[in-house]
């Protein structure tokens, strides 16, 4: 049963138990059918998903125009978001004091416990976030990667992750994102990509501040 096929079949409840949150790459191609969504990470559009057995099925504005308010969808998402299972968590270490959490799991909303980063944060390291953010990257569906900002090992961890979502990018299915981002007071914003011509390091006046106290401290 496809997307359309499953919106004219199944029970209201069970439609709602089965939507969740998704990130996609963002392409002028789909703005139309898929940018109804509030603006969250740059680069990827945050649309409504139907996980059904077999498939997932991004759903489209016209097709959400029938199951509901769109703000009350959503809600029920993040709701379904926050029971997804995560299959492992790794905390990535290196002897220059970088560092930095790994989610996995087979789900296909991993990379979306972004939206609930707070939450997240909260949950698998039994330490509220600090006020300076959190540095997150979602490299493909599949694995979400966070480091809490509280002192020096920023910079390095910023680096470390760059190249951690640049492999992870060009060798997953379900790519998302080869950069990082600085995730604060709920604002999600680019600050490092790596390529094939090497790091880039793109701050914004904040991180840069930020940047520069931890540097000093």
């Amino acid at each position: 049963m496809d997307g359309p096929q499953a919106l004219k079949a199944l029970p209201h409840e069970q439609l709602l138990a089965q939507l969740y949150p998704r990130f996609i790459p963002s392409d002028p191609a789909l703005l139309k059918a898929f940018g109804y969504g509030p603006p969250s990470v740059p680069g990827l559009l945050e649309v409504l998903a139907l996980d059904l057995p077999e498939t997932v099925d991004m759903l489209t504005a016209d097709s959400l125009s029938d199951l509901g308010d769109i703000t009350a969808l959503r809600d029920h998402a993040f709701q379904n978001l926050r029971a997804v299972r995560v299959d492992k968590h790794n905390v990535v270490r290196d002897k220059d004091g970088s560092h930095f959490d790994v989610l996995m799991g087979g789900s296909y909303f991993i990379a979306s416990l972004a939206l609930v980063l707070d939450e997240v944060v909260l949950r698998y390291t039994k330490d509220a976030p600090a006020p300076d953010g959190i540095l997150v990257a979602l490299p493909h569906r599949h694995q979400l990667a966070f480091h809490v900002v509280r002192d020096r090992n920023v910079a390095s961890s910023l680096h470390a992750m760059a190249r951690f979502a640049a492999m992870g990018f060009e060798q997953s299915p379900g790519a998302l994102s080869p950069s990082v981002f600085w995730w604060h007071e709920g604002s999600f914003t680019q600050v490092a990509t790596q390529d094939d011509a090497g790091l880039h390091i793109k701050l914004t006046e904040d991180a840069m501040d930020l940047a520069a106290r931890f540097a000093g401290g």
